[in-house]
């Protein structure tokens, strides 16, 4: 099945009635509360919102609510949806009048994506997965940023993790946006980002070769060719956690997918000797974590990597040691770590 009904979604006072009903048990933001759309800007640049999903209808809504409830004046909502057999489809019908959508089998989460940003006529594009949310008056907050810098291509704020319920857990540990932030882990993610129409214009786009650190790589990816970016703490993002999610789920994948970034960063000597350093100590430390995690298929594959790209010579005695103990297998040495 595929649908598509490119459809805008002009704010009206009218809008939290004119949604489907929310359950019974829900209620607030954003289910029975709007944001409030505050002081006037002097300008909405459009933006457009892409949401990747595939058989989360237990969190689909609130994603939307949260999204259409902003009380934006000028927002396209678009909804790529891989071919869900869950319920997804019947909440994207209710929804139809304020959001564009498709459903049809795709290439995975970068590919789904990607095709929201070719679709999106937004000067601005987010993108929020569709199990997490965003917090009110965010949209509001980015357009004043750039209202306030014009000179900006991207923008960035804070993010939360809440629980399958939408209960706060924690905050994320957001940094400044530099490219040695964003190894080993990314010190920004897709939850608060906002990109200028210009980055697609470019040619920029997720690479379908990632499964997990996709917007790691696609936001450091950016800094590394210069993009202009700003952060405002008042745009939120709420990113989800919960045993089906995929951060729960891949990190042999993100073991994987982060050390070849920090390959990336360490190969390139235009960027300073103290960004590449640390991309070296990234390299070994993440390393010395896979091996710990028991991952040693992973482990074996980043030794390999390691030797081709250092040598032999620079890896030290403790992590040659833990290279020959990994040849013994997952089983026994989940048992030694046990007993140790």
């Amino acid at each position: 099945m595929s649908v598509c009904s490119p459809r805008l979604n002009p704010v009206t006072e009218e809008l939290l009635t004119q949604l489907p009903d929310p359950p019974r048990d829900r209620t607030g933001w954003p289910w029975t509360v709007a944001s409030d759309p505050g002081a006037p800007l002097a300008h909405y640049p459009r933006i457009s919102i892409v949401i990747p999903s595939y058989n989360q209808a237990q969190f689909l809504e609130e994603t939307l609510r949260s999204v259409l409830l902003q009380n934006y004046p000028n927002l396209e909502c678009l909804v790529i949806d891989g071919g869900s057999s869950d319920e997804s489809l019947e909440i994207l019908q209710q929804y139809d009048p304020w959001i564009t959508w498709i459903s049809e089998p795709d290439q995975g989460q970068s590919d789904a994506v990607n095709k929201g940003f070719r679709r999106a006529t937004g000067d601005w594009v987010g993108w929020q997965n569709s199990d997490d949310t965003y917090e009110p008056n965010t949209f509001t907050q980015v357009a004043q940023t750039v209202l306030d810098h014009p000179e900006t291509q991207v923008v960035y704020g804070n993010v939360r993790h809440t629980d399958r319920h939408s209960q706060w857990l924690s905050d994320y540990a957001v940094t400044e946006a530099t490219i040695a932030n964003m190894i080993p882990y990314s010190a920004v993610t897709n939850h608060s980002v906002f990109y200028s129409a210009q980055v697609f214009a470019d040619g920029e786009f997720l690479d379908l070769n990632r499964h997990h650190c996709m917007d790691q790589e696609f936001i450091l990816r950016l800094l590394r060719r210069g993009y202009h970016f700003t952060f405002n703490p008042q745009v939120v993002g709420n990113w989800r956690l919960h045993d089906q999610s995929k951060s729960t789920g891949q990190m042999r994948v993100w073991a994987k997918e982060a050390f070849e970034l920090c390959q990336e960063v360490y190969a390139d000597t235009s960027l300073t000797f103290e960004v590449r350093q640390k991309a070296r100590d990234c390299l070994l430390s993440l390393a010395h974590d896979t091996f710990s995690k028991v991952r040693l298929d992973v482990f074996q594959w980043q030794m390999q990597e390691l030797t081709r790209g250092l040598g032999w010579r620079s890896l030290g005695g403790k992590l040659l040691l833990k290279y020959g103990l990994s040849f013994l297998g997952e089983d026994i040495l989940a048992c030694l770590k046990t007993y140790r």
